[in-house]
């Protein structure tokens, strides 16, 4: 199972610090390493006594019966923490504080100690998309459909709430199960409120990244429309749109007015391929409205409120 801390890509901050003590929380059992970051771990844990004293925490609430038998522990070393890794962690603290949904991965808890920050995650058992579509080489229509659909009724939330999640790929995609899985979409911290009048900064990741991202005019939510587009044809096909050796030549493509390609011999329904096209609109005053996706024969009689 992989677990994705968030993360900037383009710094390593391995040696930034001495290795602090191993992670540690009186309340839990830390078992596998699930994965690693350039500053912290994801171990499997689970919760072994209730708890008797603790930091304050906002986004803590009493372990019930219900409660789940194992959690994600995400443990970030807090030297190795630079500002901009700092803000990151903060906003996507924020925002799991304020969206609750079947198909966002749920922070439980946080804390900290002297050495680590602790967050509480939800754990799904599945793995990521991007290991779930490697292992099969590519999905079927009828296999993508249904992630399509559940990622949309997260955009549908997200739309709501005005927060565009702006680094939509498998990855960051952790699925509840290898067998008939449930999909929920993690890494929020390079989420973002985008105003009226648009934002220039870039965030996200440059294979599902929205051509307008990288160009000089402000761009808007539709960003995310297009990540959708990416991830679907990497569902379909094996492989992001754009095929490149070196980030030049990803840069030159994202950048390029050709229009993304979809072979006439590919095995899918005329719902499906039209959805693509519009998804993968290269102008996003073309791309597919968040309203018209959501009504869309590909994604409608699935959404739910």
């Amino acid at each position: 199972v992989r677990y994705c801390l968030f993360h900037v890509n383009i710094y390593s901050l391995t040696n930034r610090c001495e290795t602090p003590a191993a992670p540690s929380l009186p309340d839990y059992a830390f078992g596998e390493k699930l994965g690693a970051g350039s500053y912290g771990i994801v171990y499997k844990a689970r919760l072994v006594s209730s708890i008797q004293s603790r930091p304050s925490s906002a986004a803590y609430s009493p372990p019930s019966t219900a409660s789940p038998t194992f959690y994600a522990m995400k443990c970030i070393n807090h030297k190795a923490l630079t500002k901009t890794t700092e803000d990151l962690l903060i906003n996507q603290i924020k925002l799991l504080k304020q969206i609750k949904h079947e198909n966002i991965v749920e922070m439980h808890d946080f804390r900290w100690d002297e050495n680590y920050i602790y967050i509480v995650m939800e754990y799904c058992a599945g793995g990521d998309m991007s290991t779930f579509i490697r292992s099969r080489q590519q999905l079927t229509e009828a296999r993508a459909r249904p992630f399509v659909q559940q990622i949309a009724k997260v955009l549908k939330l997200l739309n709501e709430k005005g927060i565009s999640h702006m680094d939509l790929k498998p990855e960051n995609i952790i699925l509840t199960s290898s067998d008939r899985p449930i999909l929920k979409v993690a890494d929020f911290g390079v989420a973002k409120h985008i105003e009226k009048q648009g934002s220039q900064s870039i965030r996200g990741t440059l294979t599902h990244m929205a051509p307008e991202i990288l160009s000089s005019s402000p761009y808007n939510n539709r960003v995310d429309l297009w990540s959708v587009g990416a991830l679907l044809f990497e569902c379909l096909f094996g492989r992001p749109p754009f095929s490149f050796k070196t980030v030049n030549e990803l840069i030159d493509q994202i950048k390029s007015n050709i229009p993304i390609e979809i072979s006439n011999d590919a095995r899918i329904s005329p719902e499906c391929r039209l959805l693509l096209e519009n998804l993968l609109q290269r102008d996003p005053n073309k791309r597919i409205s968040f309203p018209d996706l959501f009504l869309h024969p590909f994604i409608s009689n699935d959404l739910s409120p």
